[in-house]
């Protein structure tokens, strides 16, 4: 599974999921902090890639303008500590459940997993 991470994901995550095998491209190792969230959808979706991100609002601007996207998983930890952002991650990118990101929204808690169907396929 190939990953964007958005500029608010640590570079400590990016680091670990790149130690667990997954490829993960860095907006900030990119040059591409601060760009807007449709170049982010864009670059995700020409180079096939599911975002991750802590942003609340990212789903609202995909559905605001019915924008197609390959995936993206949200963030929504009450501790945003980045030892249990990574361990709620590969936990979940470990599981059976990780297929159900593609062409989808994913919101990650620490209880639980809500996905969002995306019919902009």
């Amino acid at each position: 599974m190939k990953l964007l991470a958005d500029e608010n994901i640590a570079r400590s995550v990016v680091q670990e999921l790149r130690n667990n095998n997954f490829d993960v491209k860095d907006m900030k190792e990119e040059n591409l902090k601060g760009a807007t969230d449709r170049v982010l959808i864009n670059l995700a979706y020409e180079e096939d890639r599911i975002i991750i991100t802590h942003d609340k609002n990212f789903g609202n601007v995909l559905n605001q303008f019915n924008i197609k996207h390959k995936g993206v998983l949200m963030i929504r930890c009450k501790n945003q500590h980045y030892l249990n952002v990574i361990e709620i991650l590969i936990k979940f990118l470990n599981s059976k459940l990780e297929k159900k990101c593609k062409n989808a929204v994913v919101v990650l808690s620490e209880n639980q997993v809500i996905v969002h169907e995306n019919v902009m396929k």
